[in-house]
Order: C-alpha cells, then sequence, then structure tokens
C-alpha cells in the first residue's frame, strides 16, 4: 500500500548528512541519502517542551516511511543548510507507519 502523501512529494531534499566526531574532535559529514523525495513547507512551529522550553522550528518535511533520520542529521536543501530537531513518525488507520514529520532550523 502506497503512503498518503506519496503523490505530494513534488520536492527534493538535495542531501542527508549524519554527523560524527573524529580522533581530533572535529565534526566530519557522510552523506547518507540524496535526492530524498519530499513535501517541504516554510512554517514556524512552536513547542512547549516538558521543561518549559520553548523550542521554535522554520522547516516542516514531510517524507516516506524508509529514510532512518535521526534528530541533529544535516539536510541540505537549495544550497541552504538545515539541521533536523525533531521527528514524528505518523502511522495509517492499520498502525503501518505512513510517513515522517521532521521539523528542522
Amino acid at each position: 500500500m502506497s503512503s498518503i502523501i506519496a503523490p505530494l512529494l513534488n520536492q527534493t531534499i538535495d542531501y542527508v548528512k549524519k554527523i560524527s566526531v573524529d580522533g581530533y574532535g572535529d565534526e566530519t559529514y557522510t552523506v547518507i541519502y540524496s535526492d530524498v523525495p519530499c513535501r517541504w513547507q516554510e512554517e514556524i512551529t512552536q513547542e512547549i517542551l516538558i521543561n518549559g522550553q520553548v523550542v521554535t522550528y522554520t522547516i516542516k518535511a514531510f517524507l516516506l516511511p524508509n529514510y532512518d533520520l535521526k534528530e541533529n542529521f544535516r539536510v541540505i536543501k537549495d544550497s541552504k543548510n538545515y539541521t533536523i530537531r525533531k521527528i514524528d513518525h505518523k502511522y495509517d488507520i492499520s498502525g503501518t507507519k505512513d510517513h515522517l514529520e521532521a521539523y528542522l532550523n
């Protein structure tokens, strides 16, 4: 069964990069995905965490569930760098993972 959002994925994330730290304490980046289909929305979303901290996200990206994304991964789209701050997994009525919603800054 296809994802309900599949027909809406009309944009592309250029690269998704994983961050690691080398032996000298420097950050290194490894491209783990390229040309990722997505729906890209520029919108400001705020969330209040349990400790009272207010977090603001500026981008919401919808992706298919077959991408293993983590918080703090780097996303490059249209030569601009973003950081994944939060990922929500969305499920269909049968309980199958339908898509991901990634919140970025």
